[in-house]
């Protein structure tokens, strides 16, 4: 199921702006599937002195362009980008783009951030790339990471529409909560553990309790993910965060991540106490080859012992497996198809490992010669951008495929999906989705 989730992280962004005394728009153009003139339409209402967009490998383009009709309206509008996949690539986007691009912003983006609200010389601002026409792309050092979150102020939700985003679970409105930052893993193909120097920082349990109030009860938002990468890492916050939700009485539903060798019965049961109904794992793979060449830490045994742990406690399990490493064959295609078929999570998908830029796969599938669409941007986890050294990348997007309908397939996986919508009384909800998945996998679309 396609969830979507709202831009919490610009979020803080816009109420640190307005702690400032800025006026602030906010808007999430990709949900609402907007168009040119949609936007055209708010730059001639708000007239900004400022954008900020946050940037990815597949919208970068669009965002360069929406600075440059920004720019073409307002020429001292002052244009930040953010986002990883930038910051790694600012040599070769500056010089096409220095013209209406102001500052690339590298890595955490808040205190970043205000610096270039209060006009802080830019030379002067940690963490943030700029073009100098003589000495072309200056990198500024790097910005300390934020040691204490609460420093923090909650997002401006307020900003929001929050009919936008709902629940795969009930179709109610849900949102995300950044409740830590950081991954202690070295996977090659994520830019997580390196961005935050693999370390995991968590907000206190009373600055995360009154965000979820505050959603609760003025937005009336009581669905919930727990964003981060390892939720269930340090044991004793996350049981005194879930004894503070239960003592609190806030009757949420929510969702987290976790690992393999971060969950046991203590856990489970506190997670199941306090609302939650699913938990993700990051499974990747059934061959222990791959687990180790992909340097994800982890045996591929403890998977079970995570499922079977869950289950005791009445937890759904939600697995991600990932695909076409380089040395991916047919051979260990087939053991993670098996180990995911073994391990019959409740919600699952295959995804076909993405080249991000500042990532050590990156590095090796340019060093190898392994792209192979003319565009990597054209790839993404259902489509592959590279090929293994002995499948191709159509090879692994067609297997993706066929493994997905497989598995939805099954008819011991049909009938407890159909249970588990009737007892959430929400079978047409789950039905639809159902179809528009298997529809998509049928019709070679991106799913």
């Amino acid at each position: 199921m396609r969830v979507v989730f709202p831009p919490v992280e610009l979020g803080v962004l816009a109420a640190m702006a307005r702690q400032r005394g800025a006026e602030v728009l906010l808007r999430d153009y990709p949900t609402v599937h907007a168009t040119k003139a949609d936007y055209l339409r708010d730059l001639e209402a708000f007239q900004p002195d400022l954008i900020l967009l946050n940037a990815t490998v597949h919208t970068i383009q669009d965002d360069l362009e929406a600075f440059a009709l920004a720019r073409e309206r307002f020429p001292n509008v002052v244009t930040i980008a953010k986002g990883e996949a930038l910051a790694v690539s600012a040599e070769e986007i500056f010089p096409q783009y220095a013209q209406v691009l102001d500052f690339i912003i590298d890595g955490e983006p808040e205190l970043t951030f205000c610096d270039i609200l209060e006009d802080v010389p830019r030379e002067k601002i940690p963490g943030v790339i700029w073009w100098e026409q003589e000495a072309g792309v200056v990198r500024n050092p790097s910005r300390p990471l934020l040691e204490d979150l609460d420093q923090l102020p909650l997002p401006a939700r307020d900003l929001m529409d929050h009919s936008l985003y709902r629940s795969p679970e009930n179709n109610r409105p849900i949102t995300a909560i950044y409740a830590q930052r950081g991954c202690p893993a070295k996977c090659i193909f994520c830019p997580a553990g390196s961005m935050f120097e693999y370390r995991v920082r968590e907000r206190s349990v009373s600055h995360v309790m009154s965000e979820l109030k505050e959603c609760v009860e003025q937005y009336g938002i009581r669905d919930f993910l727990f964003h981060g990468d390892t939720f269930t890492l340090h044991k004793r916050w996350v049981i005194d965060l879930c004894k503070a939700i239960v003592e609190e009485g806030l009757n949420i539903h929510w969702g987290c991540n976790s690992r393999v060798d971060t969950i046991d019965d203590e856990r489970a049961e506190w997670l199941k106490r306090a609302g939650c109904w699913v938990v993700a794992f990051g499974f990747e793979h059934g061959s222990q080859m791959m687990l180790d060449k992909m340097k994800k830490g982890a045996r591929a045994q403890r998977a079970f012992d995570a499922v079977a742990t869950c289950r005791r406690h009445g937890l759904k399990v939600h697995g991600f497996f990932v695909i076409g490493l380089p040395w991916e064959t047919r051979e260990t295609l087939e053991e993670c198809y098996q180990f995911a078929k073994a391990l019959d999570p409740d919600f699952f998908d295959f995804n076909i490992a993405y080249p991000l830029p500042g990532t050590e796969f990156y590095e090796i599938a340019k060093n190898d010669g392994l792209f192979e669409l003319p565009d990597p941007k054209e790839g993404g986890y259902a489509v592959a951008a590279v090929r293994t050294y002995s499948l191709s990348s159509q090879e692994l997007t067609e297997w993706r495929r066929r493994a997905l309908l497989r598995m939805y397939s099954r008819p011991r996986y049909v009938m407890r999906m159909l249970r588990h919508a009737a007892a959430t009384g929400n079978t047409r909800h789950y039905a639809r989705a159902a179809m528009q998945r298997v529809a998509s996998l049928l019709n070679l679309t991106g799913a």
